[in-house]
Parts: C-alpha cells; sequence; structure tokens
C-alpha cells in the first residue's frame, strides 16, 4: 500500500497530524511520499501536478483547508477535517465555502478528529456513512508528568508564585475576553498568581501576564509541568490539542464545556458553562480550588495513553484497508 500525503505545513494540532501520521503509518508497512504545500497560491499547481502523477493508492489531504485543491479528484481521495469552524460560521468567502463543501462530498471518505467534529460536518450536508472519528494522538515520550520545581527552575520561574497556563490564539473563539476576566476575578484575592499566555497573535496586556508567543514543542511539556493549572476558555474547538497534552503532563484543567472540550477531558478535568451569567466567577473559583489544592490530574495523565499516534495510525489503516476493498 502505497500513501500520498497532502499536507499545509501547518502549526497547532493539524500540523502535529501531519508530522506523526506517515512516520507511523510507515511503521505498519505502508510506504508514504509527502506532498507539501508550498507557501503562496503559485505553488500549488506544480505540486498538484507531481501529486496527480504518484502512483500512491491513496492520497490523504491531512487538512480540510487542502481540499479546495482536489481537482480532479486523486484516485482514493480521504480528507481529514480537524474543524469547519470557518465554514460552520461563515468566516471564509462564499467561494472558498462552497468549493470545501464540494470536495468534503466528493471525498471517499472523511477522518474526523472527534465526535463533535463528525457532527459539525454532517451539519453541512454531508453523509454519515463517509466519515469515520478517529481522535488525535499525543507524544507520551515528550509529554509526561515532570518535578514542577526542576521546570521551574529551568524556565526561571519562581516556586514561590502560583502560574496559570493559557495555550492559545487570540481568535474570536479563543475567547480571551473571558480569560483575561477571570484572571481580574482571580486578581482580586490574590495578587500573587500570574498567567503566563501561549501562542500567537496579539498580546495580552495586564498586570501579572506573562506572554511567551511562539514557543518550541520541545520546551511546552516543561511548561504544563510547571503550570498550576491550565485554564481554557475556549467556545469551539474540532479537537483541542492542549487539553490532551497538559493532561498527559498530569496538569489540572479547568475549560469551558463547548464543543469537543468534553469529549476530550471527560470527567479529567473541571468544566464550566459559558452560557451562565456568572460563568467568570465559576471559572475562578475552579482554577482557585485548584491551585489551593495542589492537585495534579493523575486521572489525566492515566487517560492520555489511550490518545497515542501508533493508535491514530492504526485505526487510520483500518479506513485505508476498508477503501481499498470497495
Amino acid at each position: 500500500m502505497k500513501i500520498c500525503y497532502w499536507t499545509p505545513n501547518a502549526g497547532g494540532g493539524a500540523g502535529k497530524y501531519e508530522h506523526y501520521l506517515p512516520r507511523e503509518i510507515e511503521k505498519l508497512g505502508a510506504e508514504t511520499r509527502i506532498f507539501r504545500r508550498p507557501k503562496g497560491f503559485k505553488g500549488n499547481p506544480l505540486t498538484l501536478r507531481l501529486l496527480y502523477k504518484s502512483d500512491g493508492d491513496i492520497v490523504h489531504a491531512t487538512s480540510q483547508t487542502l481540499s479546495i485543491y482536489s481537482y480532479p479528484k486523486p484516485r482514493k481521495f480521504i480528507v481529514t477535517v480537524h474543524d469547519i469552524y470557518s465554514l460552520h460560521r461563515n468566516l471564509s468567502s462564499r467561494i472558498k465555502r462552497a468549493l470545501i463543501k464540494k470536495s468534503l462530498d466528493r471525498a471517499d471518505k472523511i477522518i474526523s478528529v472527534s465526535e463533535f467534529t463528525k457532527s459539525e460536518v454532517e451539519s453541512v450536508g454531508i453523509d454519515e456513512s463517509k466519515i469515520e472519528v478517529v481522535h488525535m494522538g499525543v507524544d507520551i515520550s515528550l509529554y509526561k508528568p515532570m518535578e514542577k520545581e526542576e521546570c521551574r527552575r529551568k524556565l526561571g520561574l519562581s516556586n514561590e508564585e502560583k502560574y496559570i497556563l493559557v495555550v492559545a490564539s487570540n481568535a474570536p473563539h479563543k475567547r480571551m475576553d473571558i480569560t483575561k476576566k477571570v484572571f481580574s476575578e482571580i486578581r482580586k484575592s490574590y495578587d500573587d498568581i500570574k498567567l503566563i499566555k501561549i501562542g500567537y497573535g496579539t498580546r495580552l496586556e495586564g498586570e501579572g501576564i506573562i506572554n511567551l508567543g511562539f514557543i518550541p514543542e520541545e520546551k511546552m511539556p516543561i511548561l504544563y509541568n510547571a503550570a498550576d493549572v491550565l485554564l481554557h476558555t475556549s467556545e469551539y474547538e474540532g479537537f483541542g490539542m492542549p487539553l490532551l497534552e497538559a493532561m498527559a503532563c498530569g496538569t489540572p484543567i479547568v475549560a469551558s464545556n463547548k464543543a469537543s472540550i468534553s469529549e476530550v477531558v471527560g470527567d479529567c478535568g473541571y468544566l464550566v458553562d459559558l452560557d451562565t451569567e456568572d460563568c467568570v466567577v465559576r471559572f475562578a473559583e475552579k482554577v482557585l480550588n485548584v491551585i489551593e489544592s495542589g492537585e495534579r490530574n493523575l486521572k489525566g495523565s492515566k487517560k492520555s495513553k489511550d490518545f497515542t499516534w501508533e493508535k491514530v495510525a492504526k485505526q487510520t489503516m483500518d479506513v485505508y484497508e476498508k477503501l481499498l476493498k470497495t
């Protein structure tokens, strides 16, 4: 079996997916070839010509953003959908939305990274029978519990202070407005608590906020382990990689209950309903309870072992094999 991967050179969860999946698929005996989308539209036609001339049994687009380039449809064609936020919320251009929808219609199989995302894909008229759910994975050799004091020493953080970690962009659906309000509420009682913000976008301004921007992946497990709690106020996630990574590191989680978040976290964190009027106060109370208890997320660390990239590859290989039999 030969699989040709058509990848977007993405960041975040989609980037980790395109990095780990082909490597694990090769371990299962398949031959792989990766075609990466160059930056800028001009590079796409050449890459696509090479892709269409390849002798792969299956072409697998590792992100829904690539599905608009699937004309003509190459052989057996699979698309992984991480989320359809821009499509479902009408944030993309009308033409792009139409192309993505048509490409998903034409795909032989769609891999959804969560049950929630599957329901979202179905809601735009895609036949349920062509959608397979394969959850994302985490590298448990990298993301694992470590000594908090040692991690703080490496980062130059004080062991006398408390740290709330936020791993998110400043996109509107991440609800950084709620994050800032929660932190302000907490600071009314504890002015020695700091908030560490990781991710692209505009800096969060305010006393006690530390903006670190982009952090290389090899340092992220150190940050998760150095933190007292992960705060995640997002109202929309197709999966939610920071949640899984925090769980793998044993970091307590306080998050909203929206979209796929409850599916990923389950009973391994504290969930707050964003739709309630007192959600800011409830977030703050949960965060403070976690910090004061000093607890670690042992249940989350155990659960994360069910989300390995090896398991992702085996389930994806099942999708490939079933498709080739049709």
